[in-house]
């Protein structure tokens, strides 16, 4: 194992890198115990302090265990959502057609002031402060939080009595059962993103893990922004991918022809 090179990047979160890198290659595999901290760190070329901030970081994650007097363990392969971005889909459905019990987790709905990005994003007023509904929820598989869901839906669109009792996690479910407006297109922009404390908190990692954040924005078939959406998703969880169509170049097209 060669040892880690310095960088910008924290050497705790390289070593972190590395380890999850071997743990996914299948270098270490699911249930298997890792060598002791002196031979990991030395391995690494780390200090142990080091290697022991890396490894809270994947236990956090959940993607080792540690058990007292015993060892350090790969916890099992957790499930993991796969899905093309060329169709919006919500977690729900996603889960139902894999087979995967999900729950929600400090679910929180309320009728707020939109905050001046949700007014940009929905096109609201700021005077007077426009308001929108705001459903905050963690996702869980396992009892393992997976993803951290906000909806921001302008009351014209959707109020907080309009959601069922049995409301589960979706938002986007609920609109789509409406007759009007019907959700057509949404745009989506896919960021890395390290985590806050709340929302470090919320999903059971460190305060600067590295996220993945999607910022969607609904629209129904006349063009209005029925929903504006932050996804936090904890990595090793979610594989997402994209069919991309190669773009013809005219001039290339007429070299050929000609």
């Amino acid at each position: 194992m060669q040892p880690l090179r310095v960088n910008k990047q924290p050497l705790y979160l390289q070593a972190r890198q590395r380890l999850l890198s071997l743990i996914e290659d299948g270098s270490f595999r699911p249930g298997e115990r890792l060598p002791s901290e002196v031979a990991l760190a030395a391995q690494l070329g780390i200090s142990r302090p080091t290697l022991r901030e890396a490894l809270l970081r994947l236990e956090q994650e959940g993607v080792i265990s540690r058990k007292h007097g015993v060892g350090t363990f790969v916890s099992p392969r957790a499930p993991v959502f796969e899905s093309g971005l060329e169709v919006l889909e919500s977690l729900e459905r996603q889960a139902r057609r894999m087979g995967l019990d999900i729950a929600v987790a400090h679910l929180n709905v309320r009728e707020r002031a939109a905050d001046a990005d949700e007014r940009e994003a929905l096109s609201l007023p700021a005077e007077p402060p426009a308001e929108g509904l705001c459903v905050d929820r963690v996702v869980t598989v396992k009892g393992r939080p997976v993803a951290y869901l906000r909806d921001v839906v302008p009351l014209a669109y959707l109020r907080r009595d309009d959601l069922a009792d049995e409301f589960s996690s979706s938002v986007l479910d609920v609109l789509l059962r409406r007759e009007s407006p019907r959700p057509a297109t949404s745009h989506t922009e896919i960021v890395a993103e390290e985590a806050d404390a709340a929302v470090a908190e919320l999903l059971a990692v460190s305060q600067g893990a590295a996220l993945l954040k999607l910022v969607g924005r609904l629209y129904d078939e006349d063009g209005q922004v029925l929903d504006y959406s932050l996804s936090y998703f904890v990595p090793g969880h979610f594989k997402f991918h994209v069919v991309r169509r190669v773009r013809e170049d005219p001039i290339i097209q007429n070299h050929i022809g000609g």
